[in-house]
């Protein structure tokens, strides 16, 4: 989801049932144990039953992902399980990849099944998690690179290693055990998020949509699109064109 809320506009508040953040952009605010001043993304904070707090976005720019789980639910598993008792940032890479395949999955349209078994991977990562070895201070910054970067066609993974100074091999392992994918993988996730924002406006052709996100041409944005939507961005523009406010296994 996209943060909505302007900063100011956010007051206390409580959650009934437990849930998980992931935010993906932007700086985000939180009063969770162990979380800094101001989180960059990817972050992933747990909130458990009966959580009150004021966490937002600074001036409300942002986008993230939340899983809900009733209490209910989270009683049983707690019978096998331990969560942490308080709001908490989780640092862990096995929560964090967990999150981030899993936020993949939604972005993509996966069926329920899959949506479901995510969620439990996740909890059952955040339950068992150590802290471990901690990630290299660099992978928060190639993250951020391909997310800024994705638009430009011509970015090679090899770029952002060199940028960082670090080996493109080594950039490929230690980001695939943060995020649970490669950097061409999330490369080709923000492109097509930017794609179905653009496409939902009026203002830009297909072939400058497709310019404008990072494909060499329309044809290459056709192709990824039908194979990661199964429909062609001019089908899906038509339909938001139509009215639909949403459709079955694309983002909104």
């Amino acid at each position: 989801m996209q943060a909505t809320i302007p900063e100011h506009g956010v007051h206390m508040h409580t959650h009934e049932d437990a849930h998980f953040v992931l935010v993906l952009s932007g700086i985000y605010i939180s009063s969770a144990r162990g979380a800094p001043q101001f989180a960059r993304a990817p972050a992933l904070v747990y909130n458990p039953p009966g959580t009150t707090h004021r966490d937002r976005f600074i001036d409300g720019r942002g986008s993230f992902m939340t899983v809900s789980m009733d209490a209910a639910l989270l009683d049983e598993a707690a019978d096998f399980r331990t969560l942490p008792p308080s709001a908490s940032m989780l640092a862990a890479p096995v929560s964090l990849r967990s999150a981030f395949v899993l936020a993949r999955e939604v972005h993509g349209g996966a069926d329920a099944a899959l949506l479901e078994a995510g969620a439990w991977e996740l909890l059952a990562a955040a339950s068992g998690a150590q802290e471990g070895k901690p990630l290299p201070g660099w992978t928060w910054r190639a993250y951020e690179a391909a997310m800024d970067l994705a638009g430009d066609p011509f970015i090679r993974v090899a770029d952002i290693a060199q940028e960082l100074d670090v080996h493109p091999v080594h950039l490929a392992r230690v980001f695939r055990h943060a995020f649970g994918c490669s950097p061409g993988d999330l490369l080709r996730w923000r492109r097509m998020d930017r794609a179905c924002t653009l496409l939902r406006e009026a203002t830009l052709g297909l072939a400058e949509v497709a310019a404008a996100v990072g494909f060499t041409d329309q044809s290459h944005m056709t192709h990824a699109f039908r194979e990661r939507f199964g429909i062609t961005p001019g089908s899906y523009r038509k339909l938001m064109f139509q009215g639909y406010k949403t459709v079955p296994g694309l983002p909104e």
